[in-house]
């Protein structure tokens, strides 16, 4: 078997993760070969990977609706455009405060809203100055990600190698792991109690 064929395993106190990694290439791959990471976590919210691969820069929105933000929770690559349409009939003043994402909107009213451009990765907490019970979470990306609605998750192109696994959730806040996706076809688990 070729050198560097091995799975990490780190410590996850926090949530239960159970991993399986696959490459579709043969056994002789380039270590820059992209694999599929399939896991579970204990509550909803988002796992990403950092492995540098910059995913293309998307437009999305977080409605400000019912003095709530809709959806309560986003992930997006770095350099995203995020608009923050008002669908309420009075005024909002969506912030970020703090880190590299820090941003300010000020005073809007009804209607399509105000756009910020996220260019660093990074987890944000979003608010309202006017309404201190709004709150939401932007999560910004450079590598794969997905939602975990229902706990579970699929992450596709993940470059193999070694890297960091992000997960978020509103019960635990941001916790991390170390894991390896092998060139070749292999599988890890992760099983740590909540």
């Amino acid at each position: 078997m070729p050198t560097g064929w091995h799975c990490a395993h780190a410590t996850f106190r926090y949530f239960s993760l159970a991993i399986a990694a696959f490459a579709g290439a043969a056994l002789c791959a380039s270590p820059a070969v992209a694999g599929t990471v399939i896991g579970t976590v204990r509550a909803p919210g988002a796992v990403w990977i950092s492995d540098g691969s910059k995913p293309a820069p998307v437009a999305a929105s977080m409605h400000n609706s019912a003095k709530a933000f809709v959806p309560e929770v986003l992930i997006v690559p770095a350099g995203s455009t995020v608009t923050f349409p008002n669908d309420d009939p009075f005024l909002h003043s969506i912030y970020s405060a703090g880190g590299a994402n820090a941003f300010d909107l000020g005073f809007y009213g009804t209607g399509p809203g105000k756009q910020e451009v996220l260019p660093n990765a990074g987890v944000l907490d979003v608010a309202c100055h006017i309404h201190p019970l709004m709150h939401a979470i932007i999560i910004v990306v450079d590598g794969p990600s997905a939602t975990t609605d229902d706990t579970s998750f699929v992450l596709a192109n993940v470059a193999s190698g070694r890297h960091v696994l992000h997960a978020w959730s509103g019960a635990y806040g941001e916790r991390t792991t170390v894991v390896t996706v092998p060139a070749g076809r292999s599988s890890i688990t992760l099983d740590k109690p909540l």
